[in-house]
């Protein structure tokens, strides 16, 4: 089975959080699409808060997909749930975010056809009791560049395996969540799997897992037959096969040298497996989850 294979499609890079004058960014929706362009993105996706911001035609070339970013409800640590939403068709705003519960908001987003990411639960304090009874999410942000930033939060792989052993199914996705301080742009990014540069292909093949997550590195293939799981990648330092509590494995390159490629055989007690591909700079490639 190729879960990844970039051979039989088209890859496209996106950023799928960032923000703009429209909300709280520093440069305007055209000034981020020049800039995200230049530097070798497909798509975009603006999500200012609470507002719905038009990008496509500002930057030639470039897709802009229509979303929002919507803080709702409270959490355990009495912050909100901060919601990424994608393919939103209209903006859309709740009269009083913080009294309306996550599930409902999540609900009413997946009735208007969009797509719903919870964002930076590291640097938002989201717990497991948190996360745990939530239904509809297409994903986590397992790297946020501005949480990063901001103070350090930026990683949230723990997160994510916290719910992934627990039976959730969500896929990860790195993002800038660009502000335009602190050097917060082009920090993390998906690769997208699609037939054609176009919002629906883009959104269909997110929903499908057809994508890996990334700050450096790239994937290259990510093959499983069944009984061994095999990947190849860009030259790194270290490949880490991910499961619950003790299985995986871990490959480290010869001092001088590095890896390309690491395959790894099921012992059958495996709820999922992931991929890890780290470079000599600390720069991560993420595959999303193989559920067994």
């Amino acid at each position: 089975m190729n879960l990844l294979n970039w051979k039989q499609h088209q890859r496209y890079k996106g950023n799928l959080h960032l923000h703009t004058t429209n909300s709280d960014g520093r440069l305007s929706p055209a000034e981020a699409a020049a800039w995200y362009r230049r530097h070798g993105y497909d798509f975009v996706a603006f999500t200012d808060h609470n507002k719905l911001t038009t990008g496509n035609g500002l930057a030639d070339g470039l897709l802009a997909i229509t979303g929002s970013e919507l803080a709702v409800d409270n959490t355990e640590l009495g912050q909100t749930y901060h919601l990424v939403v994608l393919g939103l068709p209209s903006s859309i705003t709740y009269a009083e975010p913080r009294l309306m519960p996550v599930q409902a908001a999540i609900d009413d987003l997946n009735r208007r056809g969009a797509l719903v990411i919870l964002a930076h639960p590291y640097w938002s304090g989201l717990t497991v009791a948190d996360m745990l009874p939530l239904q509809g999410i297409l994903g986590i942000e397992i790297y946020n560049t501005s949480a990063n930033r901001d103070l350090g939060k930026a990683l949230a792989t723990v997160h994510w395996d916290d719910v992934l052993v627990r039976g959730k199914r969500w896929w990860g996705v790195a993002v800038d969540d660009s502000h335009w301080i602190d050097d917060d742009a082009g920090g993390g990014w998906v690769m997208v799997e699609a037939d054609v540069l176009a919002e629906d292909a883009i959104l269909a093949a997110l929903q499908a897992g057809r994508f890996y997550a990334s700050t450096g590195p790239d994937i290259n293939s990510l093959d499983f037959d069944g009984t061994t799981l095999m990947v190849t990648c860009s030259p790194v330092s270290v490949i880490n096969v991910i499961g619950h509590t003790q299985y995986g494995e871990q490959w480290r390159a010869e001092p001088g040298k590095a890896l390309t490629e690491a395959s790894y055989r099921v012992q059958g007690k495996e709820k999922y497996l992931r991929v890890e591909c780290i470079d000599a700079q600390g720069r991560t490639a993420w595959s999303n989850p193989i559920y067994l």
